[in-house]
């Protein structure tokens, strides 16, 4: 006689979470506005009644996953550390940042940009909110490495204003890390994913005034060391990422 296959149940935290991953890909897609309840409940193939059984109203359920896409964020911070007050820190952390968004949908922030997107051309309130926690995340230690640049000579020119510098960053990334989010990039990119990300270090750190010799004494060092030298070259200078 066959075996009758049984489904596994899951815990009630357990059957929250899965109720919020799937949220979290459906309102990435959606929206806010255009997401169905009912489409969450088939991505975590459960019934609408039991999506409303662990959370009220959609509302509640889209601050639930606005929690899971931040506790996302806070481990991309951890993951890229932060700044410490030199030029050498401050170039490697772009381009860990810049590594990690030519990768795409095989970035673990992929999620968290496909809804940050989707606030931008929407009410925008989710986004303004990412920012903000950016800022206090990343900004004075940004600031401090860019200052430590003109200090010693590998920044020049007219220092453009931190918190400006540190958005028109994150535009970059977040808009590389957009246009690979689907199998074939949206914008024809020339080279190697390495390559573009390297373009785009020399393309914001020029931006903030970092020199042309500064870069150049960067990617020697790191070339020299080859294909086996981790993206965090400096770890010694980190600090560790904390909320402050």
């Amino acid at each position: 006689m066959p075996a009758v296959a049984t489904r596994k149940r899951l815990s009630s935290a357990d059957r929250s979470e899965s109720i919020l991953v799937a949220a979290r890909d459906v309102f990435a897609e959606y929206g806010y506005e255009g997401a169905k309840t009912q489409q969450i409940a088939n991505a975590a193939n459960v019934s609408e009644a039991l999506v409303f059984r662990h959370f009220p109203s959609k509302q509640v359920l889209y601050k639930a996953v606005l929690k899971l896409v931040i506790r996302d964020q806070d481990a991309a911070f951890e993951r890229l550390g932060l700044i410490s007050p030199s030029t050498e820190s401050f170039i490697d952390t772009i381009e860990e940042f810049m590594t990690e968004c030519v990768a795409g949908a095989a970035s673990q922030s992929a999620h968290s940009a496909r809804i940050l997107l989707a606030s931008l051309s929407g009410d925008g309130s989710y986004a303004r909110m990412v920012y903000k926690r950016a800022q206090k995340l990343w900004l004075k230690a940004s600031e401090d490495a860019i200052a430590a640049a003109y200090a010693c000579g590998d920044a020049t020119g007219p220092m453009i204003h931190p918190a400006n510098a540190h958005a028109f960053i994150e535009h970059v990334g977040t808009m590389l890390l957009g246009a690979n989010l689907t199998d074939k990039p949206a914008v024809p990119y020339e080279g190697s994913k390495e390559k573009i990300a390297r373009d785009a270090v020399w393309f914001v750190c020029r931006g903030v005034g970092i020199t042309e010799a500064a870069l150049q004494r960067h990617f020697a060092v790191k070339d020299k060391a080859g294909p086996k030298a981790a993206i965090k070259a400096v770890p010694a200078k980190r600090a560790t990422g904390k909320k402050r």
